[in-house]
């Protein structure tokens, strides 16, 4: 029987939704969660590969789970997944917590890779 791996996501940002981050139905922007998903979590993994210059590829497994509102705060989690010799995926987390009764659900989950490259936009081999 296999066992299931637990994935440890560690917290490395919060935002807090303004009215500049709606949507017409007055919850948050996807693209707004996307966008800071892929900042935090390429800031995240640059750390992590200690590679500075890295591309965005690829974003799957991007599941919006329930809306989230203005006033809440976003914290977005995330976990090194896989490292390979030019490129390394996370998995990321939004969760939306309310600052006055501290209750919290998951806005969105999904797994991004990114690709380290040199000074001339080619793939380069990531330091161990």
């Amino acid at each position: 029987m296999e066992k299931h791996k637990q994935t440890h996501y560690e917290t490395i940002s919060r935002h807090l939704i303004m009215p500049s981050d709606l949507n017409p139905n007055h919850s948050i922007f996807g693209g707004m969660l996307i966008a800071w998903l892929d900042k935090d979590l390429y800031i995240y993994v640059s750390s992590h590969v200690k590679c500075r210059q890295m591309v965005t590829v690829s974003m799957d497994k991007v599941y919006f789970k329930n809306p989230a509102y203005l006033g809440e705060v976003i914290e977005i989690s995330g976990a090194v997944k896989q490292v390979r010799r030019t490129s390394v995926t996370a998995l990321g987390r939004a969760v939306a917590v309310d600052p006055e009764n501290g209750q919290s659900r998951i806005i969105i989950e999904c797994e991004i890779s990114y690709v380290a490259i040199d000074e001339h936009g080619r793939p380069r081999l990531l330091s161990r």
